[in-house]
């Protein structure tokens, strides 16, 4: 891939965690399973096999490790792992349900759906904070966000700012590699774990195929992309792309909120990664995401972390984040470079005990400190003039 380098391509990386979007009162990951356990009481038919899921675990739990768990003192990480590594060595054989995971899978994933929609800001209301973080954000940015909401997304809307969601756009390919267009400004915003509002096309695709070799000639009903659908849909990825690209099938709804209002469970699956200990093992599906990140930031003048507390399951999250403080601090630090330098690596949690600040520090015990600075008082307005301080331009 060829790409020219100078003072226009400068770019700065913003790592998002749940902690980002807690300021408009969507919940952090730990509230999505005390929410997905009461919904079990309710469940009927194949959903309900959530339910024998967890009945299995539990047992798996005592049999395996003597640990007498119940319901409500599950780990959730350690509980959406286990069902992913039964879906992804097909344990379960001919029962294996779908890509999309085994039927407890689909049901988290849609809940997680379902659930985090509903305290989606509508336009018009989001918050001053996002606001004033897209207004600042610039063409060349980088977001890596582990959060499966769309808030960033709709402040980007409501101010017209351009964004992609997908690493390179290209001009050309070949089966050599592929030319980028830099053409267009834009952020880059890549979400590692997907989006609620991610859906992909490959099945229906399929069964369209599968009803012309038996003769049908009518087109298939599906809740997303049926003609009855109206759920203003676009294509994730534009441009030339590689043919294996696993993006090419993924939609974006607009509508989302209406689609959760329906009842789409086993209709429709988020594109999404759970919040599993063994998420890495569906890393393929998010393409290219992860590809070159541990490359020296040349022309990377800036950096926060945002929200991200690097949670001990994470343990892939950890060698990223790592190799890309490392990089970010370490090479080029104090050398004018285009005509500026970099600046402290900022890193805004909510850690309001002298305690908690040091646990913090500790789970990111690889930073620089004399290179960084912490902002403990969560995201908000004052955090972000902290975020967006101007870089040392070389006079």
């Amino acid at each position: 891939m060829r790409r020219r380098l100078t003072a226009d391509n400068k770019y700065r990386i913003f790592i998002l965690g749940a902690g980002f979007s807690k300021a408009a009162g969507i919940p952090l990951a730990d509230e999505l399973w005390k929410v997905i356990l009461k919904r079990c009481d309710h469940l009927t038919g194949r959903a309900s096999k959530l339910n024998d899921d967890i009945e299995a675990y539990l047992k798996y739990c005592y049999d395996c490790k003597g640990v007498k768990l119940k319901r409500d003192t599950i780990n959730f990480e350690e509980f959406l792992g286990y069902l992913d590594i039964e879906h992804f060595l097909g344990l379960r054989g001919k029962d294996t349900w779908s890509e999309d995971g085994n039927e407890g899978q689909v049901v988290v994933k849609t809940l997680i759906g379902e659930f985090l929609s509903g305290y989606m800001p509508k336009p018009g209301k989001i918050p001053q904070e996002y606001i004033e973080f897209a207004k600042r954000l610039e063409p060349n940015d980088y977001i890596f966000t582990f959060n499966y909401d769309t808030l960033l997304e709709r402040a980007l809307d409501e101010i017209g700012k351009s964004y992609r969601l997908f690493p390179y756009r290209y001009e050309s390919i070949n089966k050599y590699g592929g030319t980028i267009d830099s053409s267009k400004e834009e952020v880059v915003i890549l979400k590692y774990h997907g989006s609620i509002d991610w859906f992909s096309k490959k099945n229906y695709k399929s069964t369209i195929q599968a009803w012309k070799e038996q003769g049908y000639d009518k087109t298939p009903d599906d809740v997303i992309f049926g003609i009855d659908a109206k759920l203003r849909l676009s294509k994730l990825v534009d441009g030339p792309r590689f043919e294996d690209d696993p993006l090419n099938d993924i939609y974006r709804v607009s509508e989302i909120e209406h689609l959760y209002g329906q009842n789409i469970m086993f209709q429709a699956t988020p594109y999404l990664l759970t919040p599993s200990i063994n998420k890495i093992i569906y890393a393929n599906r998010i393409g290219d995401f992860w590809r070159g990140l541990g490359d020296t930031g040349y022309l990377n003048f800036g950096m926060s972390i945002i929200g991200y507390s690097l949670p001990a399951h994470d343990v892939y999250a950890s060698q990223i984040i790592y190799s890309l403080v490392k990089n970010y601090q370490e090479a080029y630090w104090n050398k004018d470079v285009c005509g500026h330098k970099k600046t402290p690596l900022i890193l805004v949690d909510y850690q309001k005990s002298l305690e908690d600040i040091e646990k913090y520090k500790e789970h990111y015990r690889f930073v620089d400190y004399n290179k960084a600075e912490l902002c403990m008082d969560g995201f908000n307005l004052e955090s972000i003039e902290r975020i967006f301080h101007d870089d040392n331009v070389v006079s």
